[in-house]
């Protein structure tokens, strides 16, 4: 066998050749590999180089920082902790009368904040903060420091409530002026939060119209809860955060304030019944004094008030009106209530004679009667097993022969029974629902009461004594509701006491203008009554209440209230002048007249108190005078009284 058989067919010198070529491309390769390695690692090293120089220029600058603004950072740090949000108090609507006098507003004020986290952190903040509280407020700083430690994560604490701009001016000094002063430097953990004090310029004018708002800017009672959603506006809140260069930077969502009421309310006419009212009650306190004067236009409320009244800046001071010694709380809590009620809307009472127009005029409409018939009063009428009497039983016996005008005018209570009896119950109760007797009126203020009338099925008694006015139960502004329609042509007005709704900035959002609901009597009807009540004051039971040179008609009346025997009484008056082209409807009554009871107030009260309110509105109201300038002579005019103590329209 030959040499290249022996090695297998291979070169000896070719495989020395492959196998150093192999190892030649292992070396290159980890030579590479150690190249790669060397340049991740040398961009490694720089990667971290430059990092370690980024790190040491960020703790320089720290550390600059630190020693240039380490004061101020922890104080803007600590600010933006306690104003990072807060609320913008909304601003309360106003209440103006019908010609823009301000009879309720919102008065900026201020709430004292107290951060207690932020005290409690530092004792030198809390000393700080505490001791400029006691400088400027007064406040007892041992009790201060239990009320941070009740809560002691806190971030909220009213220390103080509604202060003033004046009040609070000592303390935001101090605060602005923190960075420059070492005194205040410390001050920490306190803000001023914005709010709002109801002010109520007039005091108590109209006190029970208006009502008054709460701690919580909500309102309460009268015109301020009816119209609680209109006058109440939206919070507003600001957002803080710290800036690149320590600054709070603030984003404010603005507050939008409640829109104003305007309110048909005339200052005018509500300050002169008032004082009349004043004035009467301090010569003959009654148990309540009321008058209601209304546009029998369009059923706008001018003025409202009764008694007793209250202060609208201090609501719940009751010791001006009551003696207050010896009262336990229970009964002290029903005084307020009293003193808070709008007699005008939210009692009910029998009206007695100031009804007998409407049983007139039912008896006109229906045609039972017509003008100059002439009835015969006998001085009481025989109806169910009763004897009802007339008011003149006991003195002049009877009227004998009267007419339909004179019924009015003498205020018959048998000539108003014959007309009832004529109408019969079902008529007499449609007339009673048609003039709004029994149903609430509408009007735009909270608590109104119904009354209580008879139903269609009523008794012949019951018919004969709801003809003059008992045994029936309304309010005043019922009353005064239903009457403009006897005297305006027939037009029933929705009694209201708002005008219009403005925004803050005079925008009209709303008006409200006389709400025509139904026509309760024609035109002639409406005539024929005007005719009869000027008689009435010209020369009738009211001739107490005229004012000379004046053209007025109206109606009186006496009621008794509760129980028969306990003798008590409510003595009225219903007018309108002039009589033809009404401007305004008034109603007068006193409640327990003197205060007491038995024969004491009679109706001549009442009518001194009405011609004393109408000798200054009348010319007030622009009225100018349509009759004769001779002054009457009232000494001996006749009036509704009781006598010995036995009742007008005793059944």
């Amino acid at each position: 066998m030959d040499q290249r058989t022996r090695n297998n067919g291979r070169n000896p010198q070719n495989h020395r050749k492959t196998h150093t070529e192999s190892n030649r491309r292992q070396l290159n390769k980890k030579r590479g590999e150690r190249a790669r390695l060397k340049k991740v690692h040398t961009k490694l090293g720089i990667a971290f180089g430059a990092f370690i120089v980024l790190f040491m220029f960020l703790l320089y600058r720290i550390g600059m920082i630190n020693f240039k603004d380490g004061d101020r950072y922890s104080k803007e740090v600590l600010s933006h902790q306690t104003y990072s949000t807060h609320t913008i108090a909304y601003e309360r609507g106003q209440i103006q009368d019908r010609n823009g006098t301000i009879l309720a507003y919102s008065e900026k004020a201020y709430n004292i904040v107290l951060d207690p986290l932020v005290l409690n952190s530092e004792s030198k903040y809390k000393t700080a903060t505490l001791n400029a509280l006691q400088k400027c407020f007064g406040i007892d700083i041992n009790d201060t420091v239990a009320k941070l430690a009740q809560n002691p994560e806190s971030r909220y604490l009213v220390l103080l409530k509604m202060k003033t701009m004046d009040e609070v001016k000592p303390l935001q000094d101090m605060i602005t002026n923190a960075d420059d002063n070492k005194e205040y430097e410390n001050i920490r953990g306190i803000w001023l939060e914005d709010t709002y004090i109801r002010k109520y310029p007039f005091n108590t004018l109209a006190c029970n119209v208006i009502g008054f708002a709460n701690s919580q800017n909500g309102g309460e009672l009268g015109l301020e809860s009816y119209y609680d959603d209109e006058l109440t506006g939206v919070n507003g809140v600001t957002y803080g955060y710290v800036g690149e260069n320590l600054e709070v930077s603030e984003t404010t969502k603005d507050a939008v304030d409640g829109n104003t009421l305007v309110t048909t309310l005339d200052y005018g006419v509500q300050s002169i019944i008032e004082k009349k009212i004043q004035e009467y009650n301090a010569q003959k306190p009654s148990q309540t004094t009321a008058v209601l004067v209304m546009d029998p236009n369009d059923g706008a409320i001018l003025g409202m008030a009764s008694t007793p009244v209250y202060n609208l800046n201090d609501p719940r001071d009751y010791n001006h009106q009551y003696i207050m010694e010896n009262v336990p709380d229970a009964e002290k809590s029903e005084l307020l209530s009293r003193m808070w009620s709008n007699y005008c809307i939210s009692n009910t009472y029998e009206p007695g004679s100031t009804f007998k127009p409407f049983t007139v005029a039912a008896g006109l409409e229906e045609g039972v009667t017509h003008d100059g018939e002439v009835l015969y009063c006998n001085g009481y009428e025989e109806i169910g097993g009763y004897t009802i009497k007339c008011h003149v039983y006991h003195t002049l016996g009877k009227h004998g022969d009267i007419t339909l005008e004179q019924a009015l005018m003498q205020s018959c209570n048998p000539a108003m029974m014959q007309i009832a009896a004529r109408l019969g119950g079902v008529k007499f109760a449609q007339y009673q629902a048609l003039f709004g007797f029994g149903s609430k009126t509408g009007i735009d203020l909270p608590a109104e009461e119904a009354g209580i009338t008879k139903p269609s099925t009523m008794s012949e008694t019951d018919v004969a004594t709801n003809s003059f006015g008992q045994n029936i139960n309304v309010n005043m502004v019922q009353m005064a509701a239903a009457f403009s329609s006897l005297i305006n042509g027939g037009n029933y007005y929705r009694p209201h006491v708002v005008k219009r709704i403005e925004k803050k900035s005079g925008e009209v959002v709303q008006t409200f203008d006389g709400s025509l609901v139904k026509q309760t009597v024609t035109p002639s009807t409406s005539q024929l009554l005007k005719k009869y009540l000027k008689s009435t004051v010209d020369t009738g039971l009211a001739v107490k209440a005229g004012v000379t040179g004046y053209s007025i008609g109206g109606k009186t009346g006496t009621a008794q209230k509760g129980k028969r025997d306990d003798l008590k009484w409510i003595i009225s008056f219903i007018g309108f002048a002039p009589v033809d082209d009404p401007k305004f409807v008034i109603y007068v009554i006193i409640d327990e007249p003197d205060g007491t009871t038995g024969t004491s107030g009679s109706s001549g009260d009442v009518l001194t108190l009405t011609h004393d309110i109408l000798e200054q509105l009348l010319p007030y109201m622009n009225v100018y005078k349509d009759a004769e300038d001779t002054p009457v002579d009232t000494s001996d005019a006749p009036s509704e009284s009781t006598v010995d103590g036995i009742p007008l329209n005793n059944n």
